[in-house]
């Protein structure tokens, strides 16, 4: 089983939380990244966190001036830090739980790296799946007939017999 270790993302980009939002976003463009950890304030701190979803949600749609906003003004701190002996599965789980598509890898309170949600899909051991060439198609008119299901309860029918081999694919295995 795949560890964080296995999956992580070494090259991790920081920030100091007194930095400006503007510095922040010229880092993520220049580094082509989605977040920063916010490096700790005092030692013995946590560290933060702020992504791109910050920026926009918390900056740009309330019309604040990144100028003059601080990183610590928008950043999530603590923000949760995972182990690197991990499995992924349990990462993907407290994510779920968390709400939240990244987190830094924290060995005897040292960043070592980072993982995301790409990591995990990109890792994630799933068997090619061969698909008919209409299937965009057939996905496409069975929601918008609402006959493709995705809850356990639902009774499938035959034009989403496509999405239910999908789904049962793309099941974890026990």
């Amino acid at each position: 089983m795949l560890s964080v270790a296995d999956i992580m993302t070494t090259d991790v980009f920081t920030i100091r939380s007194s930095a400006k939002v503007t510095q922040a976003i010229a880092l993520m463009q220049k580094e082509q990244v989605r977040s920063l950890i916010v490096e700790k304030a005092v030692k013995g701190g946590a560290y933060g966190i702020i992504t791109e979803r910050d920026i926009v949600y918390r900056v740009t749609a309330k019309s604040a001036d990144p100028a003059t906003m601080m990183v610590c003004e928008i950043m999530k701190v603590p923000c949760i830090a995972v182990e690197p002996e991990l499995v992924f599965s349990a990462v993907a789980k407290r994510f779920a739980e968390a709400g939240i598509r990244c987190a830094p890898v924290v060995e005897n309170g040292a960043l070592i790296g980072i993982v995301s949600v790409t990591d995990i899909i990109k890792n994630s051991n799933v068997k090619d799946i061969h698909l008919p060439k209409n299937w965009s198609q057939q996905v496409e008119t069975a929601l918008r007939h609402r006959r493709l299901c995705w809850g356990e309860a639902c009774d499938l029918e035959q034009e989403s017999e496509v999405g239910r081999k999908i789904l049962q694919a793309l099941q974890p295995r026990a």
